[in-house]
């Protein structure tokens, strides 16, 4: 086995990354079980429109945004067990909103609530990463997540929605609020490693300014942004595009989670989408599939290209790992909960806008804004590259990449440097 690889295998029998899989394994299932009952609930309570599913991804945003911006230099502060036990609890305290309440009003509370507890929870889980996982685990750890958490949106948007069309939202919504508890007793049981030495805590922007000074992860921001703010195309649109055939509904939702996890899945032991180069091949993929998404009209049809756009958007993989790899451990969960606040506040954006385009316009209108987007941000991302040196060095073939410090854009004298990859 070579250097920086492991088998799924071994990562998952490390102490502290296979508990982390399955907290968030469990946890995430239920999730996505009550976010399929909650997108139909907002879609037949606003009258039938692609907008009242998508105000569900808007309501999260602020939240989002505040609790990655504002809250990740205290959670650098907070050791991680503590803290990922004390999230997964509070998150099942936010789905019983919907429970205890009734009306529409307490759907968005509830998304605005598990936004700002899902970008805090990244955030640390991240850290966590950092802190605790060996390199060569984080790779296959990630991919195991990043398709696990796809294969929950699965099974959990066709439950969820399933559930909701034949009995109503209650049942779904409480199986996310078992699983979070469930979550919070296999971290609070997990031993971690003692924490980095930590300095003073950092500013409240310490996060995007630790983004900015370095040139990889300034390269690779914009174009995972980018990614946010279509990345949930497939689902805010599936009720709106099989209006007249109900039955493909959840169905048509579960596709892109499905593409995601299976190339997650393939994706997770291939040294090469570490490169950036590679990473941007695979970006103008997503363009192009969403592209196709213009051309179909059939529910069966856009199951394939929901398939496709959820295998584009599996390049995230790649800037996952160069931004454990690239940022300062002790800072991890506040670099991570600067960049989850800027993808939510995309999808908050990105949601409304196409579903206004699908509502205004048409579906296929809506992925043809997404595909030409996508592909400009490529471009675009592509010439940034090659006038980065930094890039430039990462993306040389295994074997040729010489240890190099993105920070100072300087060769590091010491072979295996914080910042080599």
């Amino acid at each position: 086995m070579t250097e920086g690889r492991t088998s799924y295998r071994a990562a998952l029998r490390h102490p502290v990354a296979g508990r982390l899989w399955a907290a968030t394994a469990v946890s995430t299932l239920g999730d996505y079980v009550a976010q399929g009952a909650l997108l139909l609930l907002a879609f037949e309570r606003s009258g039938g429109l692609a907008i009242g599913a998508a105000a569900l991804y808007a309501a999260s945003a602020l939240p989002a945004l505040a609790s990655g911006t504002l809250a990740g230099s205290w959670l650098d502060q907070i050791p991680r067990r503590v803290a990922l036990t004390g999230l997964q609890v509070a998150g099942a305290g936010a789905v019983a909103v919907p429970l205890l309440v009734d009306g529409l009003a307490p759907v968005f509370v509830a998304a605005a609530l598990l936004g700002a507890l899902r970008a805090a929870t990244l955030a640390v889980r991240a850290g966590a990463m950092a802190e605790a996982v060996p390199d060569q685990h984080r790779g296959p750890v990630l991919a195991l997540l990043g398709s696990t958490a796809n294969a929950s949106e699965v099974v959990g948007y066709v439950t969820g929605a399933s559930i909701t069309i034949v009995v109503g939202a209650g049942p779904a919504l409480m199986a996310d609020l078992i699983t979070f508890l469930v979550g919070a007793a296999i971290i609070a049981s997990t031993r971690f490693p003692p924490p980095v030495p930590r300095d003073r805590r950092p500013p409240v922007l310490g996060g995007f300014r630790e983004i900015l000074a370095n040139p990889v992860l300034r390269m690779l921001a914009p174009l995972v942004a980018v990614t946010a703010a279509v990345g949930t195309v497939p689902e805010v649109l599936a009720a709106v595009a099989t209006e007249d055939a109900v039955a493909w509904t959840p169905w048509v939702m579960a596709a892109g989670p499905a593409g995601n996890a299976i190339a997650f899945a393939l994706l997770g032991r291939v040294d090469e989408v570490r490169r950036p180069s590679v990473q941007l091949v695979h970006f103008v993929s997503l363009a192009l599939a969403l592209g196709v998404g213009a051309l179909v009209g059939e529910p069966w049809m856009l199951v394939i290209v929901n398939l496709l756009v959820g295998a584009g958007l599996a390049w995230l993989l790649g800037p996952q790992l160069l931004f454990i790899a690239q940022a300062p451990a002790e800072r991890m969960a506040q670099v991570t909960g600067a960049m989850i606040s800027l993808l939510i506040l995309s999808e908050g954006v990105g949601s409304p806008l196409f579903a206004a385009i699908a509502d205004r316009v048409s579906v296929a209108q809506a992925y043809n804004a997404a595909g030409f987007l996508v592909l400009a941000a490529a471009l675009l991302g592509w010439f940034v590259m090659e006038r980065t040196p930094a890039a430039r060095a990462l993306d040389l073939p295994p074997g040729a990449l010489p240890t190099f410090d993105v920070w100072t854009a300087r060769s590091d004298p010491e072979p295996g440097g914080r910042h080599a990859s």
